[in-house]
């Protein structure tokens, strides 16, 4: 952790020196709210040793010096660019472009992350399958600044969608188990009828995961570490996250898969979709993942994210073969309330059967 803090350190601080430098060399008017707005957004980099202290403290400075120290950081990442080509045609104009479409886009990021909910419907087919809605709601990352009602809306989406089952895809909260007890009251008025399921993902990896399991037991949602349980016909395995620290934590496909009963169909939900190949390895016809958020940014109507860039399953259905992959790209944020293009996401997939033979002929055609 401490090599990780040095280097991402000197990274930053050279991208932080670059951009600052070319600011006040374009925009040399603007040079009082460039130095405030680089010392605000560079304040966290004091506390990061305290990001996950678990205190009242700790918290309360994630949440308030956290959002605009990663905004800038996306920012230097971006402007250097920016700069150079603005030194290169000897204009200011690349640079001011680029600034005023920043500030349009951060209310525009802002609204499009808080308020709207997009409904994903999404028809799957499988082999021989019950006729099944299932709901994905993932990334929710409940923190401090994380508004009840908010979540309330979003159970209340996710019920007026009337599935069979909801499957909570990870990240649930922000690191810190402190969190949990207003996760699970966003939940409280959910319909009793309608099953709730969960799955760890990195985040509740990072904070203390045993306190977050000690917690989530005996609530609204069944949280399923490297577990299965039988649902309509199904099998649903939940696998833990690849962040684990702790051997008995990391993922498990035997584990949660040990008990399917012969002829019941498997459906793998994991955090990440680092579980697809294995998936495909084993012949799972059916993989439910989030994690990426679409980089929260990207178009969806052309299946292209920023995560894609760095992801080969960032957003949407994929098939190979057999099996087959969706990828929920949040319903939630991490840490910045910005998202452009990708809104927050509630999945409803329509699980459709199909014969055998009709799906071996379309996995040859692919």
């Amino acid at each position: 952790m401490r090599m990780f803090l040095v280097v991402a350190v000197a990274i930053f601080g050279a991208l932080n020196f670059i951009t600052i430098a070319a600011l006040l060399r374009f925009h040399p008017r603007r040079k009082p709210i460039v130095i405030a707005l680089a010392i605000l957004c560079n304040v966290m980099w004091l506390f990061l040793p305290l990001m996950n202290a678990r205190t009242d403290l700790s918290r309360a400075l994630r949440a308030v010096f956290g959002p605009p120290w990663f905004a800038w950081l996306c920012f230097v990442l971006v402007y250097p660019l920016v700069a150079l080509l603005s030194y290169l045609t000897k204009s200011v104009w690349p640079s001011r472009i680029f600034l005023w479409a920043t500030l349009v886009a951060i209310p525009v990021g802002i609204y499009s992350a808080l308020v709207p909910i997009d409904v994903e419907r999404v028809p799957v087919e499988v082999p021989d399958a019950p006729p099944t809605r299932i709901a994905i709601i993932a990334d929710l990352h409940t923190g401090l600044l994380t508004r009840p009602s908010r979540l309330r809306q979003i159970f209340a989406t996710t019920a007026a969608l009337r599935p069979d089952v909801v499957l909570l895809a990870g990240d649930l909260i922000d690191d810190d188990p402190y969190f949990t007890p207003k996760l699970l009251a966003g939940m409280r008025d959910f319909p009793p009828n309608i099953p709730v399921l969960a799955v760890m993902g990195n985040h509740e990896m990072y904070g203390a995961p045993y306190d977050y399991i000690a917690k989530m037991r005996g609530g609204r949602a069944r949280l399923l570490v490297n577990e299965g349980t039988p649902l309509h016909g199904l099998w649903i395995a939940g696998l833990s996250d690849y962040a684990a620290s702790s051997p008995e934590l990391r993922p498990n496909f035997d584990a949660a898969l040990r008990g399917k009963p012969a002829g019941m169909i498997p459906i793998v939900v994991a955090h990440q979709p680092r579980a697809f190949p294995e998936s495909i390895s084993r012949g799972i016809p059916l993989t439910l993942v989030a994690h990426t958020h679409g980089g929260q940014f990207g178009f969806r109507a052309l299946h292209w994210s920023l995560a894609g860039v760095f992801l080969p399953y960032h957003m949407g259905l994929y098939r190979r073969g057999a099996s087959q992959l969706y990828v929920n790209t949040g319903t939630g944020f991490w840490l910045l309330p910005w998202r452009i293009g990708v809104l927050p996401e509630i999945t409803l997939i329509e699980l459709r059967s199909v014969s055998p033979h009709s799906a071996s002929m379309r996995n040859v055609a692919r």
